[in-house]
């Protein structure tokens, strides 16, 4: 943001304009190759490390919120589930944030409890994003419950199809942030 401002009525946020759109408007115009993903992936790993440095968790990563400027640097956006780490590295709260496509199984087993998780939250949608690149969205299902079902399962519904090139490498580090 750049400045914002309010008159009686409204509230105005200044942003710099984002030429490139988001990383959801990519990947429907272009099949991303891996040295994309793997730019991009760098791309969202650096801005994130900023984040968290700061002692912020996004809790929301997601192509939608993952903006490109006019010359194909990714910045992230929509920081309004973002939340402030605790002296431990984590947050508290107890319901489910975030796209449901994207919710790493931490977020999932805090709801209706203590609600403690951590930074893993943002990692974890870093791996879906790389493997949506290559692939598609890896837990999609025609429920909330089924999607869930997958996430909280992944190590057995994360499957990596025979007919999508991809590198060992890109495997490995999409198992890691898992």
């Amino acid at each position: 943001m750049c400045c914002a401002f309010q008159d009686d009525r409204h509230l105005y946020m200044v942003m710099e304009f984002m030429a490139g759109g988001d990383m959801v408007t990519l990947t429907l115009n272009y099949d991303i190759p891996e040295k994309w993903a793997r730019f991009y992936t760098a791309e969202a790993v650096l801005a994130l490390d900023a984040i968290h440095t700061m002692g912020f968790i996004h809790r929301d990563i997601k192509p939608d919120n993952m903006l490109l400027d006019q010359h194909g640097h990714l910045k992230l956006a929509d920081f309004g589930t973002c939340m402030k780490m605790d002296s431990t590295g984590m947050v508290h709260c107890d319901t489910a944030v975030g796209t449901p496509d994207y919710i790493s199984p931490e977020v999932l087993q805090s709801q209706g409890s203590e609600g403690h998780y951590g930074r893993e939250c943002d990692w974890w949608a870093v791996g879906v994003f790389l493997y949506e690149l290559l692939v598609e969205t890896p837990f999609y299902a025609d429920s909330l419950v089924g999607t869930y079902g997958k996430i909280m399962n992944h190590k057995s519904s994360l499957i990596f199809p025979d007919d999508v090139e991809m590198s060992q490498e890109a495997k490995n580090l999409i198992c890691a942030f898992l």
